[in-house]
């Protein structure tokens, strides 16, 4: 996989869209800039867009702060075929991720490879890289402190750096899965076994379970006949309870009859009573009967008294009503011609106080139109002045160009004549023809008049220009002298403007004064004359003439009230006399129907009593009888629990004889799963082996030291111009016993000989470090089954001095050609000038920003 271009937006530090590297043409290139400005981050990029993981735990810790979504763009180029990974994150709402794989066609545009999920997708990109994230990083990355991380370690942690480097710790999660299988093994054959001892003591106990179940079975028979007799007994005695019962429910009900007749005879004698004591009234009504209508005779007079007078106070409070109105209204209009007078005379005193207020502005308005007037004359004289300054500047300008232009042909007069003056040649130096001295003299007299015309006209413009500046200067002091006047114009003219305004004020203020006092002389009149609402005025008079005329008498009314008053309560006692009238011949017949009915209960409570008696001597026998059903209930339960009992012996002996038939079916089987958890046990311990460090893992390693000696030995000899190489040695004979024992020595060799990897020099040993280094990624790329194209060193160059950074550059130098990128990180100055290409980054308020230079 090489890197062609890497595009980032709101990515962590890189704020924005415009954050763009293009590798292509790169192939040795350093990635500087000062800690914390964010060169890891661009790995990071890289890695997420490819994998989805970086340093940072969650996806939404990657977006820029401030920025709800980020975004990566990763193209590479693999197997000369152009791919491009897009990775989004947003974290709006519960958040939602993007992956996209892209190819490049034929014609230069992307094509999309993506699969319908992301999952899936991620799956489609690690098939075609042949790497994860731990393999790319471990493989491609060399991070700071790790080169020499192998060499220095003990020769028995070699093996271990070896195994983590190679991924092999998989084999120790293997070897331990197979050990719990193991031991899940050991614990299923003990269970099996317990089991196994549990189901023989089980079916030990078959034959005395059987002999059990026999006598359990008769004893139920037995039980069985003997309940059968006691329930036909009880059942008889329950028959004879029955009729027993039935006819003690008998004497219940003639007790409840002959209760019930004597409950009826009491209340059919309380309702002979009151009809008695309601005849008595009646008769007692009808012997009052004259006084009761004497009575009702002056309270209907009364009533058609009060009814009378009623309507004639109902008439004149009508009429008191209609009065307190109209007076209202009367008091209203009164009211309104009052607040006119009121309105009125308050608008006088305002127009007289405008009067006062006003009178003195009338001076100031002739003297401001006085001055309005004089300043007016000034500016139309100014105005004059400027047209004129304009004509005279004007003229002046035109005699000053054409002075410019005299000026001009007098100095090519005097340069001709300066000319005929020196010329000594036999033509004219001017037109170049043969020039006598008697044509010379001619000549120069003509240039001589000719200049001397064109003086005077510049002479006489030189007067007028004097003249016309004088009148300039005087125009312009004329100008002066009205602008200082007309700067008071405008001061003059708002004079005059409020003053007109003030006179005019002053006019309206006087005819509303002259219209309001004789509207105010109009209004004294009507009030004073009662000038207002005379229609109310008379019907309140004809309202006061109709209440007289009424005769209303408040006495008699009062009168005839306390006659209603005292009256009123015997009402009662006519209705009362007119009920007895109607109601004293219905009420003596129901009286004997009451006791006739009462006649008739008394002989039902007799016959019922007559049949309790009966009822009585016949179940004198019943309490004899209820006693024998409670002995033989008592016996026909004892028996049923009995047989209960024997019942639940022999269910329960014969599911125990079931259960012991059960297990002893199931004893092959237990045995045979027995059988095979001790098969399992030994399989699982002999994987455990093999996958353990002296397993599969010592036979990867030893698998691999070849090819690494091989790859490391090849960068040795081309860093050390074949002086040095290096051996890797897994087993040695042991010092103090006999035989072999594990460890990984490195031997290195050179032209002095083998000696210990301690005894070399820094340089010597930096370069081994190196060259083993690089040796552990190519084999775990190669591993992976992929080649290792990008190579990116984060060796911490502030660690080492200046002859350790000259070696590390010497190194990857080297190396450079085994590579098609190499991006070695670095925040040291002096060390950039030593790749031929420098990708810088910086930081400022805006986020980091990336440059190639």
């Amino acid at each position: 996989m090489i890197p062609v271009k890497l595009q980032l937006r709101n990515f962590m530090s890189y704020r924005g869209s415009d954050n763009t590297i293009d590798f292509s043409g790169i192939h040795l290139a350093c990635l500087s800039g000062d800690n914390g400005m964010g060169k890891s981050t661009l790995l990071d990029a890289m890695t997420w867009a490819l994998w989805g993981k970086a340093r940072a735990r969650r996806d939404d810790d990657l977006i820029t702060h401030g920025e709800s979504e980020t975004e990566v763009q990763f193209e590479f180029e693999l197997s000369s075929e152009r791919y491009r990974v897009v990775r989004k994150r947003n974290s709006s709402g519960r958040g939602s991720s993007v992956l996209e794989l892209q190819g490049r066609t034929g014609s230069g545009f992307f094509a999309s490879l993506s699969e319908p999920t992301i999952r899936e997708s991620q799956q489609r990109i690690n098939n075609l890289l042949k790497l994860d994230y731990d393999t790319f990083v471990n493989s491609s990355f060399l991070l700071q402190g790790r080169a020499d991380e192998f060499t220095t370690k003990k020769p028995a942690e070699r093996k271990q750096i070896l195994a983590d480097i190679l991924g092999l710790a998989e084999y120790d999660v293997y070897a331990e899965r197979a050990k719990e299988r193991a031991r899940a093994a050991e614990e299923q054959r003990q269970h099996a076994e317990r089991e196994l001892e549990r189901i023989r003591e089980i079916v030990a106990e078959i034959p005395t379970i059987e002999l059990e179940l026999i006598d359990a079975e008769v004893a139920v028979s037995e039980l069985m006949h003997e309940l059968l007799q006691a329930n036909e007994a009880f059942q008889a005695l329950l028959d004879q309870r029955r009729e027993l019962d039935a006819k003690a429910e008998a004497r219940v009900q003639a007790e409840l009859r002959a209760k019930e007749g004597r409950g009826e005879i009491i209340k059919l004698q309380t309702r002979v009573d009151e009809q008695r004591a309601r005849l008595a009234r009646f008769d007692a009504l009808l012997a009052r009967a004259e006084e009761i209508e004497g009575a009702m005779a002056r309270l209907g007079q009364a009533r058609i008294e009060k009814d009378h007078w009623d309507d004639l106070l109902q008439r004149s409070l009508q009429l008191q009503n209609e009065a307190s109105t109209i007076q209202a209204v009367i008091e209203k209009a009164r009211s309104q011609v009052s607040g006119d007078l009121r309105v009125t005379e308050a608008q006088m005193r305002s127009c007289r106080q405008t009067l006062d207020r006003f009178s003195s502005r009338e001076r100031e308005l002739a003297e401001a139109e006085k001055q309005v007037q004089l300043l007016v004359k000034v500016q139309a004289e100014r105005e004059q002045h400027q047209r004129t300054l304009a004509e005279e500047m004007e003229k002046g300008g035109q005699l000053r160009a054409e002075n410019k232009q005299l000026l001009a042909q007098m100095t090519t007069i005097k340069e001709r004549m300066a000319l005929l003056d020196g010329t000594e040649a036999a033509e004219c130096p001017i037109c170049r023809q043969p020039l006598s001295a008697e044509a010379r003299a001619q000549a120069h007299e003509e240039a001589q008049a000719e200049g001397t015309a064109l003086g005077d006209h510049y002479r006489d413009n030189r007067a007028q220009m004097k003249q016309a500046e004088e009148t300039i200067a005087s125009l312009h002091a004329s100008v002066e002298s009205a602008d200082r006047q007309l700067k008071e114009l405008a001061k003059w003219q708002r004079r005059q403007a409020e003053a007109a305004q003030a006179a005019e004020e002053m006019q309206r203020a006087r005819r509303e004064l002259q219209e309001a006092e004789q509207q105010a002389r109009v209004l004294n009149a009507r009030l004073e004359a009662g000038d207002y609402a005379r229609e109310e005025q008379a019907r309140l008079a004809e309202l006061a003439s109709v209440s007289d005329s009424l005769g209303y008498d408040r006495a008699q009314h009062e009168a005839a009230k306390r006659t209603i008053q005292e009256l009123s309560p015997r009402q009662q006692e006519a209705n009362d006399l007119a009920l007895a009238r109607e109601q004293r011949a219905s009420t003596v017949e129901a009286m004997q129907a009451l006791e006739e009915l009462a006649r008739t209960w008394q002989e039902r409570v007799t016959a019922a009593e007559r049949e309790m008696h009966a009822l009585a001597m016949e179940l004198q026998q019943r309490e004899e009888v209820l006693r024998r059903v409670h002995e033989q209930q008592v016996l026909v339960n004892s028996l049923q629990k009995e047989k209960s009992i024997a019942d639940r012996r022999f269910g329960g002996a014969k599911q125990r004889l079931e259960f012991a038939e059960q297990h002893a079916a199931r004893q092959p089987e237990v045995e045979a799963s027995c059988h095979a958890a001790v098969e399992q046990r030994t399989i699982y311990d002999q994987l455990a082996q093999a996958f353990g460090k002296r397993g599969v893992q010592a036979m990867i390693i030893e698998a691999a030291l070849p090819d690494l000696e091989e790859a490391a030995n090849r960068l040795l000899r081309r860093m050390t111009d074949g002086r040095m190489s290096v051996a890797l040695q897994t087993q040695r004979e042991a010092r103090t016993t006999d035989g072999m024992i594990e460890t990984l020595d490195i031997l290195i060799a050179d032209e002095y000989g083998e000696r210990p990897y301690e005894m070399f020099s820094g340089g010597e040993a930096f370069r081994v470090n190196f060259a083993l280094r690089i040796a552990l990624s190519k084999l775990l790329a190669h591993r992976a089954g992929t080649s290792l194209r990008t190579l990116v060193m984060d060796e911490g160059f502030g660690s080492q001095d200046a002859m350790g950074r000259e070696r590390l550059v010497e190194a990857i130098t080297s190396v450079q050609d085994d590579f098609d990128r190499i991006l070695v990180i670095t925040h040291i100055e002096e060390l950039k000038d030593a790749f031929p290409t420098r990708i810088e980054v910086s930081k400022g308020v805006n986020g980091s920003k990336v440059r190639v230079r």
